[in-house]
């Protein structure tokens, strides 16, 4: 009887020692002789090696931005629909002419119509000097129609003859920037360039794209006036 007594006792022990939820639904698998416990009750906390709950998981904070710091786009980009728009600063349409500032002066009005005439028109090398109304232009080629149509240059130029033409330094509403092998034109806060340097687009020809300014190497002049 003491014998029967001391292994009653046992297992009693035994029993209480088993976890709360192992008797509420937890199953128990024999794992290489220890026991391993599952919930299956899926709302209790999963106890530690030591049998004891752990603590509630801690809340996750909010999640890091990783989207780039985006800038605003340039107003200037923002295409338009109409062929003209009030102040002095040119923009995109959607066909991609340029809407003509009614604030501008009347030739920088003209000479914005002017290449407008030939924005979209591929690049091809030699392209406007031949002929003025080509089917596809150079960079020179390209600055110079608007300067010839509008009576302010002769002659077709090569991009060095840019670069020593008309009045030093950036003017006031054209700027043209040239070295030996590039050229292009800034007039009323759009660039005209054959280059996609500086454009998200990334197309070729003749287009209207960003104001970029002076690149390195690269000489400065304007129209007189402008």
């Amino acid at each position: 009887m003491p014998y029967a007594r001391t292994l009653l006792t046992t297992l009693l022990l035994a029993l209480y020692a088993v976890p709360a939820h192992a008797a509420s639904g937890a199953s128990a698998g024999n794992t290489g002789g220890s026991i391993a416990l599952t919930d299956t009750g899926g709302n209790l906390p999963w106890p530690d090696d030591d049998g004891a709950p752990q603590p509630p998981a801690t809340p996750l904070g909010p999640l890091p931005d990783l989207l780039p710091d985006l800038q605003p786009p340039d107003p200037a980009l923002v295409p338009v629909t109409s062929a003209t728009v009030h102040g002095t600063v040119a923009r995109v349409r959607t066909d991609g002419r340029a809407a003509i500032p009614l604030g501008a002066p009347k030739r920088v009005r003209r000479l914005i119509s002017q290449y407008n005439k030939i924005v979209g028109k591929r690049y091809k090398w030699g392209g406007g000097h031949a002929v003025v109304d080509d089917k596809a232009y150079d960079c020179s080629g390209a600055v110079g129609y608007g300067l010839i149509k509008t009576g302010m240059l002769q002659t077709t130029m090569v991009s060095g003859g840019f670069a020593r033409w008309a009045a030093a330094g950036a003017g006031r509403w054209m700027t043209i920037y040239a070295t030996r092998e590039h050229v292009y034109t800034e007039i009323a806060g759009l660039r005209l360039d054959t280059s996609p340097v500086g454009d998200w687009g990334g197309a070729d020809g003749v287009r209207w794209r960003p104001v970029i300014g002076k690149r390195n190497g690269f000489h400065m002049r304007h129209p007189v006036g402008l």
